[in-house]
């Protein structure tokens, strides 16, 4: 049995809005493909829409930056009751009483005014270098937006696999209990003919209930994984979900080369690297001159009596003019911080060297990994058909009267064996394709539809 790990990771397979994925999602029992459990999971799954998230704040960033080149405009309005107006001690000479000092009141007791400014960026380099590193930071969340969609269906297709395989377990196990009953029928027969020992019979029937006891434990580890598919795709954890066949699958063959360029991991390191650069050339703009423009209108009106019409006397004032701001000297701490920023980016870059190193060896890894479970599943598909071979003839021969039972108890132990390590094989060689499809950035290239 080859299992559809070249199933159909489907390049359509993040297409939310395929007509016949779920055709019966909104009944009790969900009936679910691999496709149709990724395209699930990638609309509904929680970490998912979280991560999504980030992209919507930096959208708005991109927008708060960009609103630093437009005009900004502030007004305000104040209102003040002068109840007790202070005094102003003036020589009386000024008022035709030399040699006395009077006191005089300044000002009314209502003042109301009015203030507009307009002030507009004309010139500044890290402006602009901010706008940059925020559209490339967008880029850097879609493409761990995208990572975590990837992860995610890695993870989904996973499960699946596990699914799949106990599925297939199950089956043996059943055909095993089947065999062990209609064997332990015969034997019990036997025994009240006085042809076997009691002990015999008690063996089989030994066997069988562990045959029993191993299929209840492989249904407990199915449903496990059901449920574990369940929180993958968010959905109730007690919701019927029924595993089904792809009809009419594309095959995807396993590729057996490094697609460097399509590793997620590496092209977020890149992003690391672009966002640290811009850092560093913003700080160096701190270094250029920066020029903006103002305008201030302002209204005034003074009065004693606030509601006599015609008592308020109405005051207006405006200017204009230009602000260059020439960055002088700053001890030295714009020089360290592009220092610092340099010397990340040299970091990141040594990181990337290694990362580049890790992926390469993980590769070359998963491809001898896959080639030797491939020859180990080939050799224990082998094992199981000769022990089942040899269970048939063991069989037959018991029931002939040529053989003892016991040859025939051990041949079935031999299958269980066999069977044992061909589910076990099998389990081995699907992961090691789907590690190999995602080390060699296969499988970023299959989500991307490339």
């Amino acid at each position: 049995m080859k299992l559809k790990l070249h199933f159909l990771l489907l390049v359509g397979c993040l297409v939310f809005t395929h007509a016949d994925t779920f055709s019966q999602a909104n009944t009790d029992t969900l009936r679910l493909s691999l496709s149709a459990a990724i395209i699930l999971a990638v609309k509904q799954n929680q970490q998912l829409k979280s991560v999504q998230l980030d992209e919507e704040v930096n959208k708005h960033k991109i927008k708060e930056i960009k609103a630093a080149a437009l005009p900004h405009l502030v007004g305000d309005g104040a209102y003040n009751d002068n109840f007790s107006r202070p005094s102003q001690i003036l020589p009386g000479e000024l008022f035709g009483q030399p040699g006395s000092s009077i006191a005089v009141k300044f000002g009314t007791r209502y003042v109301l005014g009015a203030t507009a400014q307009l002030n507009q960026k004309l010139f500044d380099p890290s402006l602009n270098t901010g706008l940059k590193a925020a559209k490339a930071g967008q880029g850097y969340f879609e493409l761990s937006t995208f990572k975590n969609k990837e992860d995610l269906i890695y993870n989904v297709v996973h499960v699946y696999i596990q699914l799949e395989i106990t599925e297939r377990q199950k089956d043996l196990v059943e055909g095993n209990i089947v065999r062990m009953k209609k064997l332990v029928e015969i034997t019990d027969v036997q025994y009240h003919e006085g042809i076997i020992k009691k002990i015999d019979v008690d063996q089989l029937k030994v066997n069988h209930t562990n045959l029993r006891t191993q299929l209840s434990t492989i249904k407990n580890t199915y449903t496990q994984l059901l449920n574990e598919l369940k929180v993958l795709m968010n959905e109730e954890v007690y919701r019927p979900v029924v595993i089904i066949n792809e009809a009419g699958a594309n095959h995807i063959l396993v590729a057996d080369q490094l697609f460097l360029k399509d590793n997620t991991d590496l092209n977020l390191m890149n992003y690391q690297i672009l966002l640290q650069e811009l850092n560093t050339k913003n700080i160096k703009a701190g270094y250029l001159p920066s020029l903006s423009s103002f305008t201030n209108f302002g209204w005034q009106g003074q009065t004693d009596n606030l509601f006599k019409a015609g008592a308020t006397q109405n005051f207006t004032s405006g200017l204009s003019g230009l602000k260059l701001t020439i960055p002088i000297f700053d001890g030295f701490a714009r020089r360290n911080k592009i220092a610092q920023s340099k010397l990340l980016v040299n970091q990141m870059k040594l990181n990337k060297q290694y990362l580049t190193g890790k992926v390469t060896n993980d590769f070359v890894n998963a491809k001898n990994d896959l080639d030797q479970n491939k020859e180990v599943l080939y050799a224990q598909t082998e094992n199981m058909t000769v022990a089942e071979e040899l269970y048939n003839v063991a069989k037959l021969s018991y029931t002939e009267g040529i053989s003892p039972l016991s040859e025939l108890i051990n041949a079935e132990n031999g299958l269980k064996e066999a069977q044992t390590q061909y589910i076990t094989a099998l389990l081995r060689m699907n992961i090691a394709e789907l590690e190999l499809m995602r080390t060699s950035g296969q499988l970023s290239k299959i989500i991307k539809g490339n």
